[in-house]
């Protein structure tokens, strides 16, 4: 019979002056508002993140609706500002279009703009430059 690993310890989050709280122990459903409102992701490769089907404002205005609960018009106003802020071009016709119909540092800049989304109060980033233009690593200090 294989030997058995007992893995132990816990996953402290803790925002502004709350208490810790142990994000291992938390309910699917607390853990769900945390993420994405209070933590956030931008991972290094975004279609897998990104939903094919779905167009990038959709989905960048789906997370802002759900953890700031706003109505459809603020948050596209909210993404076209965030699309802005991310430098991509033509932000608010970025709104209507796919996944596959832009370039993979376009692609990276929305999936910063969805976590930058809810103002995380931490923001976990695995290489969010790689896909992005030379000139925008240029300018990066962290990918020399």
């Amino acid at each position: 019979m294989p030997a058995q690993a007992a893995v132990t310890g816990e996953v402290l989050f803790c925002k502004d002056e709350n208490e810790p709280v142990d994000l291992l122990q938390l309910p699917a459903k607390k853990l769900n508002r945390i993420r994405g409102n209070d933590i956030a992701m931008i991972f290094q490769e975004p279609m897998t993140s990104l939903n094919p089907v779905f167009t990038c404002g959709y989905q960048v205005m789906e997370a802002i609706q759900l953890h700031q609960q706003v109505n459809k018009k603020t948050a596209r106003q909210k993404a076209i500002e965030l699309f802005e802020q991310v430098k991509l071009p033509g932000a608010a016709n970025m709104l209507h279009r796919y996944p596959h119909e832009i370039s993979g540092g376009q692609k990276q800049r929305v999936m910063i703009a969805m976590a930058m989304s809810c103002n995380p109060a931490l923001l976990i980033a695995d290489e969010p430059t790689t896909a992005l233009d030379v000139t925008v690593q240029k300018n990066d200090p962290g990918t020399h």
